[in-house]
């Protein structure tokens, strides 16, 4: 099942232009007749010191897994070990079973 990253300000922009609606963790997308469960998370932009040992580069982490990396997050910064880190900071959406759309795995939503 696909997973969505939206940054928070993709999500303040479609939440002020009505496209989704809020409520508590559950992201609703009326559109796709989709929901999602959300978990803040960051997006792995850059490293700004070291090399990439790990592989983050562009790739997601959710805070409970940054912990579990023993990660320093603050801002649109991540630090783990050694290497420093830009992020985009934001939400991991989980889809909520039962609500409609594709089984491709790949959701192409347009801003």
């Amino acid at each position: 099942m696909a997973r969505l990253f939206v940054s928070q300000d993709q999500m303040d922009r479609w939440t002020t232009e009505g496209k989704v609606r809020l409520d508590d963790d559950l992201m609703l997308l009326p559109a796709l007749g989709r929901s999602f469960r959300l978990q803040s998370a960051v997006y792995f932009t850059q490293v700004v010191a070291g090399a990439d040992a790990d592989r983050l580069i562009g790739r997601v982490k959710t805070q409970e897994q940054l912990g579990e990396m023993h990660a320093e997050h603050y801002g649109a910064s991540v630090i783990v070990g050694e290497i420093g880190y830009e992020c985009e900071e934001g939400f991991l959406g989980v889809p909520v079973e039962g609500t409609v759309g594709g089984a491709s795995g790949l959701l192409r939503l347009k801003d």
